[in-house]
């Protein structure tokens, strides 16, 4: 026991000086994994009054969206670093949120009478702590889960984490001799050898260049947490469904459930696996399946082991009707004269997607014009139905079912956010949270109606009009008759920081800023359109 405390000690310092943006992540939210348990046969807790822990909270990050959004729920996170706790509770204080409760402990110390939970939500915790905690977080996932509860964990695996691992030994060797300040400069200088300066003979050469090639997109927090802390233990799989078993909790599936799916990746994989995988069990084909797509990560989702009888083997696509779905999917013009079949989209992170299926355009131009509210299944379905082309029910659910696979959306059971938005059309707690980081700088991101980051940088101007619309600000036409006034008497700048001080006619400007503004906030998920 007092080695563990001096494990726990450890891991507390680390994240007490080295502590990092605390962010929501989509695929954690209760309400994403309660559809998604909903595809595998497990009915879950109705989130408007559900219970929620999150063990390895940080600052609460992932839990203030929740609350935000669920004002009748409650939550509760737990962390070793008191100084992320601190800020959490600082924030909540910030926000006015009453259903948050954060404490600054062991995930050892909890016991049956810290109560019972709906959702335990443990996301980058399992893999980095030791092994007595480990098996700690699994008892309380099976003590303090409902019945009808639903735990997860994310964690690193093998294969895919063998050409991470090299990278990670390397990493520690070479900074070992550092200051602890320059540990994680002295570890990214190894980056140099093991991209540069690795012999073309090197039969590791492919996997330890795609390692750090992914390593080089992630900040120093990332690394010193990911590569340089003391424990990093990654495990197949099936050693991991073995260890929850044990603890009496049995493997749903991926928050990501078409994850799990073999033709995603491919007909060669999907046919080599179905020969391989034949007459094995769920969990032995899921483990088939991370050899041949070479997993490094995988998130969990659990139940009690009584109900292992009501966990289908893969996630049923005539459920994918029962569901909302929303996603932003701008069309984008194409200049170059290419192919009219294939139409490009733009995502609210930039990214540019090129698609030439007719059903699956129509889902993404329908959920686009529909955001940042969801559609159900249903009713998409039957819009596609309308589109050319996607004239039947079969090939509407075809159409579905490929949205399902190609990603890049938002899904729920529910339609319970109803009061998400505040009456100027922006998200509860959103200018809150936001004028917290234009003060603190770092600490806690922002979150978006949908669960996700949207770090936003708004200019001075853009403040301005914010909080004017925050106040009641009235028409457009009022906010930019204010905004000309502030901008003439030099109270606020342009957005280029310059002074407009004493300049007259500046309606199209003012124009074009709030409709640029409303739009960012609107692409965001952080306004309705």
């Amino acid at each position: 026991m007092e080695a563990l405390v001096d494990f726990d000690q450890q891991i507390a310092d680390a994240y007490d000086k080295r502590p990092y943006t605390s962010n929501p992540f989509s695929y954690t939210a209760p309400a994403h994994l309660r559809a998604a348990a909903f595809l595998y046969g497990i009915q879950t807790v109705p989130l408007r009054h559900a219970r929620v822990l999150e063990l390895g909270c940080a600052a609460g990050g992932n839990l203030i969206p929740f609350a935000a959004l669920y004002p009748q729920a409650q939550a509760v996170g737990v962390d070793l670093s008191s100084v992320q706790i601190e800020q959490g509770q600082a924030l909540l204080r910030h926000m006015g949120l009453e259903n948050v409760q954060l404490h600054a402990m062991s995930i050892s110390d909890i016991t049956p009478e810290f109560g019972q939970f709906d959702y335990i939500i443990v996301h980058g915790v399992f893999s980095w702590v030791p092994p007595e905690v480990r098996q700690d977080i699994l008892r309380v996932c099976r003590e303090n889960l409902s019945p009808e509860g639903l735990a997860y964990i994310s964690y690193n695996t093998y294969p895919g984490w063998k050409a991470g691992e090299i990278v990670r030994d390397a990493m520690l060797l070479h900074s070992h001799f550092a200051d602890e300040d320059q540990k994680v400069e002295s570890a990214k200088a190894m980056l140099t050898l093991l991209s540069d300066g690795l012999a073309a003979g090197n039969s590791l050469r492919p996997s330890l260049l795609s390692a750090v090639q992914q390593l080089k997109a992630h900040t120093d927090y990332y690394i010193a947490h990911e590569y340089l802390e003391t424990f990093n233990n990654p495990c197949y799989f099936v050693e991991f469904a073995d260890a929850a078993q044990q603890a009496g909790l049995i493997h749903v599936g991926d928050s990501e459930p078409r994850l799990e799916s073999s033709h995603l990746y491919g007909r060669n994989v999907q046919l080599n696996h179905s020969l391989i995988a034949f007459g094995r069990n769920r969990l032995m084909r899921q483990q088939y399946l991370d050899f041949a797509v070479g997993r490094n990560f995988r998130k969990s989702m659990l139940v009690h082991a009584g109900r292992e009888g009501e966990v289908l083997n893969s996630p049923d696509m005539s459920r994918l009707g029962e569901l909302r779905f929303a996603g932003y999917f701008e069309p984008v013009k194409k200049n170059d004269g290419s192919n009219d079949q294939v139409r490009v989209y733009r995502t609210a992170r930039g990214e540019s997607l090129h698609i030439d299926e007719v059903g699956l355009q129509a889902a993404m131009e329908t959920l686009h014009q529909a955001w940042p509210h969801a559609i159900s299944g249903v009713e998409l379905a039957q819009r596609l139905m309308l589109v050319p082309g996607v004239q039947t029910p079969e090939k509407a659910q075809a159409a579905l079912e490929a949205m399902f696979n190609f990603g890049r959306f938002n899904m729920e059971l529910d339609d319970e956010t109803s009061w998400a938005w505040t009456s100027q059309g922006l998200l509860a707690g959103f200018t809150s949270l936001l004028e917290w980081r234009s003060k603190i700088h770092e600490g806690i991101g922002q979150y978006n109606r949908w669960h996700d980051s949207a770090n936003t940088q708004l200019t001075a101007a853009e403040h301005f009009v914010l909080q004017y619309m925050v106040k009641g600000g009235g028409s457009d036409v009022d906010i930019r008759r204010v905004l000309c006034d502030a901008w003439t008497a030099g109270r606020v700048p342009d957005n280029d920081g310059a002074s407009l001080k004493g300049q007259r006619n500046l309606d199209a400007k003012a124009v074009k800023l709030v409709a640029d503004l409303k739009q960012l906030l609107v692409r965001q998920g952080l306004m309705r359109a």
